[in-house]
């Protein structure tokens, strides 16, 4: 009975949580595309879900961040778990993608290391 009690509560709480802020997509056609000229419209060929189009992110250029936003902010810019085939070593996990508009024109904290680079930038695997 305490059981069937609960179950309202478990539902509203469910319904109150607000969802996570979805990854923001470009379009690559030269009239729709929103990207910052220090982006890149790029098509992420590391997503895994077949039964979805593959995604278009604003993508920085290697070693660079928003300039605008906070490192952790993931509504702003994220990083993806990018890999090089099924089981491959990280091949693009240092790139930082942003919402269309913003600017990439800072140097992450260890531009340096590659696909190492940019740990402050959230790594966020619901957007791949």
């Amino acid at each position: 009975m305490k059981f069937l009690a609960i179950l309202p509560l478990i539902a509203l709480t469910s319904a109150l949580t607000p969802p996570l802020p979805k990854c923001d997509q470009c379009r690559p056609l030269p009239n729709e595309n929103k990207c910052d000229i220090t982006t890149s419209c790029t098509y992420v060929w590391g997503h895994k879900d077949t039964s979805t189009a593959a995604p278009y992110y604003c993508a920085c250029r290697a070693g660079y961040r928003a300039s605008d936003c906070n490192p952790g902010d993931f509504r702003c810019q994220w990083r993806l778990p990018w890999y090089e085939g099924a089981n491959g070593a990280p091949s693009q996990e240092g790139r930082v993608f942003v919402r269309p508009g913003a600017k990439c024109d800072t140097l992450c904290d260890h531009w340096e290391l590659g696909a190492k680079g940019c740990q402050e930038v959230t790594l966020r695997d619901m957007c791949l």
